[in-house]
């Protein structure tokens, strides 16, 4: 069994004292590869450390709209140009939040702009994050022309999903479809085709179940790969492989 971690934050300051030792335990139990995505300028240089560390690690460049307030416009050019000279699955973590209400939303979508025609330029696929802002989103999507990558995290409804997948795009679940109480996002889950369904783990936030209010890490993978087994009534095996299938086509990975 082969699985792939589509969204996890591996250069994140939670993982400097034992990272090594967690990358060692994960792939021990079948967790072969980990998508790590930007979230600012100055994570391109560690991520791409890390990658270079690891053959394991695949990574993303891109600024995340959390950070937009510690950016400008011309950091978006800086990534145009890093991407000539560096290497990447996708162009993420992107996108759009509403939720947070000290983020400007048009701010937000000048960056997302920015880094779909980047995207599209470069010809990569995008790693995406949504909330509260999954038709906004879209739309720009079909505007851009983008037609591979991940909505991490997905939270919106069957129609909004359905609508992503005819579009070409895979939705990755985490933490948050193991708890008891997540009956809304279970019952999407199963009804959607497992080749839509990527795997996810977004640690260190984000915890599983079994994590639940501790840190978040690379092992609770194992968690939502049983959750989802459960939804579809298959095996860990057959989700394992559509889910890592999944991620690959997603990101044009071999």
């Amino acid at each position: 069994m082969k699985l792939v971690d589509s969204h996890i934050h591996l250069d994140f300051s939670a993982f400097d004292t034992d990272r090594d030792v967690l990358l060692e335990e994960a792939q021990s139990s079948g967790i072969s590869r980990f998508v790590v995505p930007s979230t600012t300028r100055d994570s391109w240089l560690r991520i791409k450390n890390l990658a270079l560390s690891n053959p394991a690690i695949l990574v993303a460049y891109g600024i995340h709209p959390y950070f937009i307030h510690a950016h400008s416009l011309n950091d978006c050019e800086s990534l145009d140009s890093w991407l000539e000279t560096h290497a990447c699955a996708a162009v993420g973590e992107i996108g759009l939040d509403y939720f947070v209400k000290e983020l400007a939303p048009g701010l937000q979508m000048e960056f997302f702009r920015a880094q779909l025609y980047i995207a599209a330029n470069h010809r990569l696929p995008v790693i995406l994050h949504a909330r509260k802002a999954l038709d906004h989103l879209t739309r720009e999507l079909k505007l851009h022309g983008i037609k591979h990558g991940i909505v991490h995290s997905f939270n919106g409804s069957y129609v909004q999903a359905k609508r992503l997948i005819d579009m070409g795009f895979k939705l990755g679940f985490g933490g948050a479809l193991t708890y008891p109480r997540a009956t809304r996002l279970q019952a999407l889950v199963k009804q959607l085709p497992l080749d839509s369904i990527c795997l996810e783990t977004d640690a260190p936030d984000q915890a599983s179940s079994r994590f639940a209010g501790k840190r978040n890490e690379p092992l609770a993978l194992l968690e939502v790969l049983e959750t989802v087994a459960k939804l579809h009534n298959a095996s860990i095996e057959i989700i394992a492989r559509h889910t890592t299938d999944n991620t690959y086509s997603a990101l044009n990975i071999c």
